[in-house]
């Protein structure tokens, strides 16, 4: 696991390399002063069927801001994806949240 800011300078997971190769360079930066992976579970009903959703991050800003964090690249958005990230974006509106969908970093800024 990846050495993020947590709760207690504990580990904040990743389930995937666009998701650590987003998530580091945040956690490096001083605009970020904790974060959360998967932090919470979405729900909602689409007016067909019950959706569900986990976002890859939660990130609570050094001014206080929170901002919940999806990292998929956007050849890898679907329409159910689409509709997850619509629905996200809702949702962290609603308790004053931002909400961000990020790909992958330019590989040129990866390089060691």
């Amino acid at each position: 696991m990846l050495a993020l800011r947590g709760d207690y300078g504990a580990h904040v997971g990743h389930d995937s390399w666009p998701e650590r190769d987003r998530l580091t360079p945040a956690d490096a930066g001083p605009e970020v002063a904790w974060m959360a992976s998967q932090p919470f579970w979405l729900r909602w009903y689409d007016g067909t069927r019950r959706r569900r959703h986990a976002p890859d991050c939660f990130v609570r800003l050094a001014d206080g801001r929170g901002r919940v964090v999806d990292v998929r690249a956007g050849d890898r958005i679907d329409n159910a994806a689409a509709v997850s990230f619509e629905a996200t974006g809702r949702a962290c509106a609603a308790v004053g949240w931002e909400s961000a969908r990020v790909g992958v970093p330019n590989p040129v800024l990866m390089r060691k």
